[in-house]
Order: C-alpha cells, then structure tokens, then sequence
C-alpha cells in the first residue's frame, strides 16, 4: 500500500510477536527514543456537529486519534481528520468507544465479549480502511469515555479491547490510562501498550483520575495544567487532589482541545519538551522468547 514519508513501511504480518508470557507485564510497554508522544482526539463531532479548535493545537502534537463512528464521528469527518493527520506527519490513533452517539460515549453501557470485540474490530476496520486511500496506516488505538474509565480497573474490559486489537493486527499500539492493568492486559494479548498520563485531569492517590463528577476533577487555569506538564515530564508524577505525590509509568502524554486556550498550552507544551516522538508500531522483540505455540490463544474467555 502507499505509505507517506512520515510514515515507515512494515515488514510482513507474519513477523509480529506472539503473546507475551504472563509472567513478564512489564514487557508489553513500548520503548520511545525520546521524550513523550502527546496525543489528541479529533474527528469528534456527527453530521452538522462539530468540535471547535481541534485543528488548533495538530501542530503541537504528535499523534492523533481520529473518532470511528461510534461515540462520535462520521465517514466525512474520518477523512477531512485524516487529511489533516497527514499534512501535519502525525501518527494515526483509532479513537473507539462504545455505540453511544447520543451520550457520546461516557454511558455506563455493558456489552457481552462478543459485542464489545466485534465492535472494536468494526471501528478499527472502518478508519483503516479510509487511512488507506490517504496513504495512512493506523499505529495506534485508544479507547475513549466509559469504556477507557473500565481499562483503569477492570482487567477483563482491558483484556477485551487488547485481544482485539492483537486480532485485527498485532503491531498496533493499546493507549490507556497508565498502570498495572493495561501492561497485564497488553501482556495477555502480545501487543505492546503505552500507558497515558492527562495534563489537565485531576488524580486521587492511588493514580486514578478523579470521575468528570468530582468538583476538582478538571484543572482549569493554564498555571495549573503546565505545571502539572512539567511534573510529568520531569519527574514522571502527579499531585493528587490530597496532596499525595504520585509516581506514573507513562509514553504518551494528552491534550485535547476543549480546553481554554489549548492552543497557548500546546505550544507552551512543546517549549517545556521539544523532544517530543511519536509512538511506533514497529515490532519488538524479547529476550528468552519461547515458541509461539507456548503462548495462550486469543481465546476471549477472559
């Protein structure tokens, strides 16, 4: 397939990793040559509907995760977001959510295994199949609103949303919210994660972010989310809403663009980490890597 200059070409499907063993979690994190990636999400309105100032910061960020049609976004809308991936050289993410256009995506919403994975792989297959008439090829996955909220305790959701991704291909990168939840899910599937830390969302001590609900969950002022930026990239922690310093393993960093004066935080951003990089789904390799038909199967019995 046609593939853009800011993108690598992949050697055959065949090469991909089998499943990681369980005893090795720690593994399924994928490695950065520098910096952090910073993320956004674009492409999240529906037919007349549009979110304002998603264009705004592209040129800050380093990777972009484009709505498939199920929490938000339509076909046009997937191909002007991927236009604007492309111009820009940005990593292509699929933003995937439940089937909620109406709640947009944050219902407390329970699908059985089987729906939830035909879901994914319908999402995903949706986006790849326009990336491709722009050249693009999808290197990373991010699960939005109540179903990324599950990821960060429920390790079935997780395991879920990592075997599909590992179905439909296992070079793809999982994003979600950093944690021992997402390396054992990305561990169970063999395909590498990259846990995600927010610069505007508020955390409790034990490294959760607060629920939309909670009075403190978001920070409001740009004094407070840069400095929470420059927490996280110095030091790789947060301060808790308690006052409780807390210590986070994250790639990627996120930014979206309904914060006031997203523009103005993104390029300040990019000031404080010039050395950003984008994610990568090149494949990875192992030491005392075992044979493939000792891994478990992508069975979902989870």
């Amino acid at each position: 397939m046609r593939r853009t200059k800011h993108q690598k070409q992949r050697g055959p499907r065949e090469a991909a990793m089998p499943a990681v063993p369980t005893q090795a979690a720690s593994n399924s994190r994928i490695l950065i040559a520098r910096g952090f990636d910073i993320n956004t999400n674009i492409g999240e309105g529906f037919g007349p509907y549009r979110m304002d100032g998603e264009a705004e910061i592209l040129p800050y960020v380093t990777s972009a995760n484009v709505a498939c049609g199920a929490h938000s976004g339509d076909p046009l809308l997937m191909e002007s977001a991927l236009e604007s991936i492309r111009y820009y050289g940005l990593a292509l993410g699929a933003h995937i959510g439940y089937p909620d256009l109406a709640g947009f995506g944050r219902r407390e919403i329970h699908l059985t295994s089987s729906e939830l994975r035909a879901s994914i792989l319908y999402q995903i297959g949706a986006l790849s199949g326009l990336a491709r008439t722009c050249g693009l090829e999808i290197t990373q996955v991010r699960p939005h609103g109540f179903l990324y909220r599950q990821m960060n305790h429920d390790i079935r959701i997780a395991t879920i949303v990592a075997k599909a991704i590992a179905e439909y291909d296992r070079w793809l990168v999982l994003l979600g919210p950093a944690g021992n939840t997402l390396l054992q899910a990305g561990e169970r599937a063999g395909i590498r994660v990259a846990g995600e830390a927010w610069i505007d969302r508020a955390y409790d001590a034990t490294g959760t972010l607060l629920p939309h609900t909670h009075s403190r969950a978001v920070l409001k002022s740009q004094h407070d989310i840069l400095r929470q930026a420059q927490q996280l990239i110095n030091y790789q922690e947060v301060t808790a809403a308690d006052g409780t310093r807390i210590k986070l393993e994250f790639e990627t960093l996120h930014i979206h663009s309904r914060m006031a004066q997203a523009r103005s935080i993104a390029e300040e951003l990019r000031q404080i980490m010039p050395e950003a990089s984008a994610l990568t789904s090149e494949p990875f390799e192992l030491d005392g890597m075992q044979e493939e038909s000792d891994f478990p199967s992508l069975a979902y019995s989870v």
